[in-house]
């Protein structure tokens, strides 16, 4: 009766419980080599306005993460879709307040820095070689469980007594010239140079694309 779970791919136990979003760390060839771009929010944003980050965002209906990844860089670069050249899924992030970012890499070709005004209040790049060599300035926060009034104490052993652990995350920084990435952005970042390191030995930042 168990034949059909043979082969299953595992995903996480609380996959449902999950926000879903997704980021494109785009690349574009600069005389000095490939550059990262980034995007400064639209001041007049509801969310994080005027904070550096990522094209991105939430996933749209029943959209497939990379659909996601493509649509969001689009709107927010004003670029079409035969500008992006997908290179590679990168890993996931999980993120503490409920949110599964998808990553993924890309060539953006023939750019010309264009993007939404509306979404965004400006674009700049840093070449991918800073983040390859520059490790993050690190900073832990706590994470605490805050369990709500009417949580049921009386059914745990210790009732309203019973010890909580508290998690810890790191909060990453890059500073690049006048700019700060931090957070989630910066988080991201991270994992990528890690992967590129990891996977591919010896790299030279300006024959990185394929």
């Amino acid at each position: 009766m168990f034949e059909t779970l043979k082969g299953r791919i595992p995903k996480s136990i609380d996959e449902d419980e999950y926000r879903k979003f997704a980021v494109m760390v785009a690349l574009l060839k600069q005389e000095d080599g490939l550059h990262v771009v980034f995007e400064k929010r639209a001041g007049g944003l509801k969310r994080q306005p005027g904070e550096i980050c990522l094209p991105g965002g939430a996933r749209d209906g029943n959209e497939s993460s990379e659909t996601n990844a493509i649509r969001e860089t689009m709107e927010e670069l004003k670029v079409s879709r035969e500008q992006i050249h997908m290179i590679a899924q990168m890993d996931t992030l999980y993120t503490a307040y409920d949110n599964k970012v998808s990553v993924y890499l890309c060539e953006l070709t023939d750019y010309e820095m264009t993007y939404n005004k509306d979404e965004v209040a400006e674009i700049f790049t840093v070449p991918l070689k800073f983040f390859m060599e520059t490790e993050p300035a690190a900073y832990v926060n706590t994470v605490r469980l805050l369990p709500p009034d009417n949580f049921p104490y009386e059914q745990i052993p210790g009732g309203r007594n019973y010890h909580w652990r508290d998690g810890h995350k790191k909060v990453y920084f890059y500073y690049y010239k006048d700019w700060i990435i931090w957070g989630l952005t910066a988080y991201v970042l991270r994992g990528v140079m890690r992967t590129l390191k990891a996977e591919l030995p010896g790299i030279e930042c300006g024959n990185l694309v394929v």
